[in-house]
């Protein structure tokens, strides 16, 4: 059995939509346990979480009376009630494709892997897109990295011809399956966003994700990677991820506020720890182009001087610990100082 951990809070819109892919999984429903946490949604989540939880009863409902404020609380809460040697996440406005967990169990027992992932759809209104791999694919489709919606004109022409091929490169082979038995012989892997939710784990390898309002993921997966064997299945599509723009659909991650810059710094500060403690040895790859991110939401933020002064502190630590920045890392960091001042 595998648990499947999903987070809800004022979803009503779309939740539906999520748990009705989880019970048309190809793997039967009945081999699932399905755990959804209500963080104290103040529209018609509850009642949607009851009526599934009234169907089978194999959906266990927490509802929490007070909200955390992110969404690593209801995942850590659920992550205690999990009882399946297996966990898997869903956002509750995402779903998954039909075969996700079927694809992604049958790999993890099948090579004794600690995680197992595929790939997702990232989905706007009117386009979608891969997710990015370092490996090639027969994929005839564009990666959600080499695009990005934010960036026109001549931003996007330097994004896509420039800015996109030195932090990321040029895909390798074509590979279907690529296992790795040690993340510090295949740092290649940390290119991949975190996307914890196209991704299989053993229970026993998971621990908490750390409180903050961004950033948790990548933290929780540099544990996960740190903790042994991993295989891609890089042909395969787990999870539909689709982006919600409209003001009332913004989740606490795409709200821009200081609480999220400075959670998201600090997150990236930890992760950097966290890569020097592990002997993660080309971890700019991946903390490089957070720290880009960091810079747009710098951008699209109003904060008054102390705010600045506090985020431009943790921006000077940063710049301590980061050991193996590279130049690009380097004029980054250089620029979030100077951008903070």
């Amino acid at each position: 059995m595998i648990s499947i951990i999903i987070p809800a809070y004022n979803a009503e819109k779309y939740l539906a939509q999520a748990l009705d892919s989880v019970v048309n999984q190809s793997i039967g429903v009945e081999n699932l346990e399905v755990i959804i946490v209500n963080d104290a949604s103040t529209d018609g989540t509850r009642e949607i979480i009851d009526r599934y939880c009234s169907k089978h009863p194999n959906f266990k409902a927490i509802h929490l009376e007070e909200n955390t404020g992110a969404a690593w609380g209801p995942r850590n809460i659920a992550l205690e009630k999990a009882s399946s040697d297996y966990v898997m996440f869903l956002d509750a406005d995402d779903t998954y494709e039909e075969d996700a967990c079927e694809v992604l169990y049958t790999e993890i027992v099948s090579s004794d892997a600690n995680v197992a992932f595929g790939r997702y759809y990232r989905v706007y209104d009117d386009l979608m897109f891969k997710s990015y791999s370092p490996y090639g694919d027969s994929i005839d489709m564009k990666n959600d990295l080499e695009f990005n919606p934010n960036f026109s004109g001549a931003v996007s022409f330097l994004w896509s011809n420039i800015f996109y091929r030195l932090f990321y490169g040029s895909p390798g082979k074509v590979r279907d399956r690529i296992y790795i038995s040690d993340i510090r012989q295949n740092p290649e892997i940390l290119k991949i966003l975190p996307s914890f939710w196209t991704k299989i784990f053993k229970r026993s390898i998971v621990g908490e994700f750390p409180e903050f309002v961004a950033g948790e993921d990548l933290n929780f997966m540099l544990d996960a990677y740190n903790r042994g064997e991993i295989v891609l299945l890089n042909d395969k599509f787990i999870t539909n991820y689709y982006m919600r723009f409209d003001d009332a659909e913004l989740s606490v991650t795409k709200n821009v506020n200081f609480k999220l810059v400075l959670d998201s710094i600090r997150a990236y500060k930890l992760a950097i720890v966290k890569c020097n403690e592990y002997g993660f040895a080309e971890y700019n790859k991946m903390i490089n182009p957070f720290l880009l991110n960091y810079l747009s939401l710098l951008k699209k933020g109003d904060f008054t001087k102390s705010e600045m002064k506090l985020l431009l502190n943790e921006i000077s630590e940063i710049d301590d610990i980061y050991k193996n920045k590279g130049l690009l890392g380097f004029l980054i960091v250089k620029f979030m100082k100077f951008s903070s001042r």
